[in-house]
């Protein structure tokens, strides 16, 4: 059982401290790293209070006060802190020095190696294993740092802010020295440094005042071919945060670096951006197109982090969603600017739907705020992120996007420099979208539950139509979906809808308006055209308006109406996405319902008419069936081997249904797939779509085009044939994936993609083709992207993992306990695909049952038992 203790957000009290500046020096060996901070300490309060600070495997080698070195028992040490017992109640100048050593760290926390340079990474936690310091997010310093290394090893020697100084030491012309400074205040996890052999590419950005910016992004040797897209997209983003909310980049340099061996996606500390390599280095011979996309919104993530995140940070841990929820919504906002608003948000709400709601109703559930954590990397996820954005999103709309704007002037007006809570951030948006008026149109608390409560709410809706007067009565009821089933909490969720004339067109007779539910019940009166005689067809949460599912009384041929009319990318789609769940749920009942199949197939038929030319990535996503998660969540009972069997016969079905439309189509799109992204992606996710469903229906012609199609030079293509052939296990999948092998061999980024194909397609070979790749000589077990590939590939591949024998379970449970002794971080969120057993038929619930129980006995780490012992219980 778990002996660490949970940090609870009703204990905090600020630190008695201010450490107003810290200078820092680095003196980097050959197997040491020796540090000597020097800090500046003001007592908050005239009495007398004990200096704690954290630290974390860190050799102490001396301590002093204004020049006087202190002995025990001035202060005490432990191996998690140094705490000085009688410090002065004046201001006062601390120095430490201490030794660390990065060369053997696997944690990929504090300071590491990775790839022979050395780099850091301090969100959350990771500064205390770099130098002794209160290492929590609401202590702000301005930090000077000096590194000192041999010349010939470290060439490049990197930290936060501008460079001040850069020389040889005058006493070994064989070591170099960098000073860094960064004016502004900042809290301890947006610390870095790097120092290494690494090359750079230059660029620069003229602001809208003129202010020149030098960018600098740095790479191993070989790779700088692949930044250009990184460059890119950062000058959008830069463009795009002064032109929409006003905010300039506020340093001389913007730096990027790009490491194999890195737990998160990227890091946005001040002014020196440490990201996922797999994240920086792409071009369309590299990356497909939704990877580009991808890497262009974290890139614009981790600089929008700059003034919320880093310049307003947040109080503690648990305010995270403060800066992540908000730099989310920032990033998504520039993303559909910049592409397809109505496709960005279609991609948006799947992801959410299949992975935040499923943590929703899981074990690991917890609030956008929640109340307590034992290891705080736990908290970094689809909740905090992409549900804390979605948040923002109603505030929007409830507030309009003049208001919203003029509160989020006003929320970095007040505390830039500072670090601030969640009720900081929507008080400031209230008070500055009203300015003093005082007629929010919302109940401000009731919105907080938001933030409060775990769980996704369900809203209820039936509909009475009066002919007489043509109104729809339309009543609204809402409840959350958790174990409790009485919590009557009232939340405010605001309802785009429009309704349609069933007789005139399918014109809309009340377009995008504004409904509140803020009450358990309420109802809404739509007043139509006079005359109508049918009830017209209602259009519920367009845009997604909130982050909740809902249950309605429309009719399958409603849904039909909508996928065929609505105006809305979001509600067309999402009815699609119904009429396809319905579909699979009453086969995977035994209760084919081969009318509703008839009618769904003829309404593609007629889409493919009105959007073949139009907007071919649009008609790709309103032909592709649910997420698996979204399937899983229709049962009680979850079968999944079954759930996949049946999702593959439906689409089989689809392809032979639609068998020559799709093959014209095709025959169309060749000519259009060769431009240069943007230009062409939606072609070229057609193609995919397209190939996948002929491949299916048994097109050998198809088939081996893939096979041809790997080695195009549009990696979209190239992938786009491979996952046609997966599903196959045939002699043309593993042609296919040997060429694509050894097409990228010596590419580890691409490389990966690869791993994770060949874990997650059928093999008749079974577990020993994940051990082969385990043991594979291109596998490295210190990268997190390669474990993640190979263990987050085997998940995916739903016979093996989920076989009754329940071997895939004990397997996996085996492995994570491996990476567990060397990354916590990644064991830990990969355990969470353990997260739903409770909700599997008999067979997979023991089989899982037994694998928790296995690890939970197992010597695992703090992070990873939190997660095993909340899925267990």
């Amino acid at each position: 059982m778990s002996t660490q203790k949970s940090i609870k957000l009703s204990d905090y009290v600020e630190y008695p401290f201010l450490i107003p500046s810290i200078y820092l020096d680095f003196d980097i060996g050959t197997d040491c790293v020796v540090v000597q901070s020097s800090m500046i300490i003001k007592p908050k309060k005239k009495e007398s209070s004990k200096l704690v600070l954290k630290g974390n495997q860190i050799k102490l080698l001396s301590i002093s006060i204004n020049g006087k070195e202190l002995k025990l028992p001035e202060y005490s040490f432990s191996d998690k802190s140094l705490i000085i017992n009688s410090p002065p109640k004046s201001e006062f100048e601390l120095k430490i020095r201490s030794q660390i050593d990065p060369f053997r760290n696997t944690s990929l926390e504090g300071l590491y190696l990775s790839s022979g340079m050395l780099t850091t990474q301090c969100e959350a936690e990771g500064f205390r294993r770099i130098c002794f310091h209160p290492d929590r997010p609401d202590v702000l310093s301005r930090y000077t740092v000096r590194i000192e290394a041999e010349r010939t090893l470290y060439p490049i020697l990197l930290s936060n802010g501008n460079e001040k100084y850069s020389g040889n030491l005058n006493s070994n012309n064989l070591r170099h020295e960098f000073i860094w400074e960064d004016p502004f205040p900042k809290p301890c996890y947006l610390f870095a440094l790097v120092a290494g052999k690494l090359n750079s590419v230059s660029d620069t950005y003229i602001t809208n005042k003129g202010r020149l910016i030098d960018i600098r992004i740095y790479v191993e040797k070989g790779d700088e071919k692949y930044t250009k897209h990184a460059v890119n997209s950062l000058k959008k983003a830069m463009k795009w945060d002064e032109d929409n909310y006003g905010l300039e980049y506020d340093l001389d340099e913007y730096k990027i670096v790009a490491v194999r061996h890195f737990n998160m996606g990227a890091m946005e500390n001040k002014g020196l951006n440490i990201f996922n390599s797999k994240l920086v280095l792409a071009d369309s011979k590299t990356a497909t197109d939704d990877e580009l996309e991808r890497i262009e919104s974290v890139i614009a993530h981790e600089y929008f982090h700059n003034w919320t995140g880093n310049r307003i940070t947040c109080r503690d841990w648990f305010q995270l969603s403060l800066k992540e929820g908000l730099t989310v919504f920032r990033d998504q906002s520039f993303t559909s600017d910049l592409h397809s608003k109505g496709l960005k948000r279609i991609e948006d709400v799947s992801f959410l739907r299949n992975f935040q709601f499923a943590e929703d109703k899981g074990p690991t559930s917890h609030a956008v705020k929640p109340k307590e954590y034992v290891a705080i990397d736990n908290f970094y996820t689809t909740t905090i992120y992409e549900k804390g954005a979605e948040l923002i999103r109603m505030l929007e709309l409830l507030l309009g996007k003049e208001k919203f704007f003029r509160g989020i002037n006003l929320y970095i007006k007040t505390f830039d420099g500072s670090a601030a809570t969640t009720e900081d951030f929507i008080n400031s948006l209230i008070k500055g979208a009203y300015l003093e008026e005082k007629n929010c149109p919302f109940d401000l608390d009731k919105f907080l539950n938001w933030y409060y409560k775990s769980g996704t709410p369900k809203v209820y809706i039936n509909q009475s139509w009066d002919s007489k007067n043509s109104i729809l009565n339309v009543s609204f009821e809402q409840k959350i979906d958790t174990d409790k089933t009485n919590d009557n909490t009232e939340m405010v969720i605001p309802i785009l809808y429009s309704c349609y004339s069933r007789e005139k067109g399918a014109n809309p007779l009340a377009e995008n308006n504004l409904f509140v539910l803020d009450k358990n019940k309420k109802y809404l009166k739509i007043n139509t055209l006079p005359g109508e005689q049918q009830a017209p067809v209602l259009s519920l949460f367009r845009c997604f308006s909130s982050p909740v599912v809902w249950e309605s009384d429309l009719v399958i041929d409603d849904y039909l109406f909508l996928f065929l009319n609505d105006n809305d990318y979001f509600s067309r789609w999402d009815s699609g996405q119904y009429l396809m769940r319905e579909i699979l749920k009453t086969r995977l009942c035994n209760k084919n319902n081969f009318s509703l199949e008839h009618k769904f197939i003829n309404a593609i038929k007629q889409t493919i008419k009105s959007l073949e030319i139009n907007d071919p990535f649009f008609l790709a996503t309103l032909i592709t069936i649910p997420g698996f998660a979204e399937l899983e969540s229709l049962f009680e009972k979850v079968d999944p081997i079954r759930i996949y069997s049946e999702s593959i016969d439906f689409q089989v079905l689809i392809g032979n249904e639609i068998l020559q439309e799709l093959r014209v189509i095709a025959k169309n799109l060749f000519g259009k797939i060769d431009h240069e992204w943007p230009m062409g992606k939606g072609e070229r996710k057609l193609l995919g779509t397209i190939w996948f469903y002929l491949s299916l229906a048994g097109e050998r012609d198809v088939q081996k085009n893939c096979v041809e199609s790997i080695s195009h030079s549009s990696m979209t293509i190239s992938r786009a044939a491979l996952g046609a052939l997966k599903p196959l296990d045939n002699n043309l999948t593993e042609e296919a994936s040997n060429l694509f092998y050894n097409l990228w061999k010596e590419n580890p980024v691409v490389l990966d993609s690869w791993f994770a194909y060949e874990a997650s397609r059928p093999h008749k070979r079974g577990i020993n083709v994940i051990e082969k790749l385990l043991s594979h000589p291109k596998f490295d077990w210190k990268a997190p992207n390669a474990i993640r590939a190979v263990l987050g590939g085997f998940s995916k591949n739903i016979d093996l993992f989920h076989s009754l024998d329940g071997q895939g379970y004990l397997f996996m449970a085996d492995k994570l306990i491996e990476v567990d002794k060397i990354n916590p971080i990644t064991a830990s969120r990969m355990v969470k695909v353990f997260s739903k057993w409770k909700t599997y038929i008999d067979k997979n619930k023991e089989g899982i049952y037994e694998s928790l129980l296995k690890l939970n006995k197992a010597n695992i780490s703090s992070n990873t038992r939190e997660v095993v012992e909340l899925i267990l219980n």
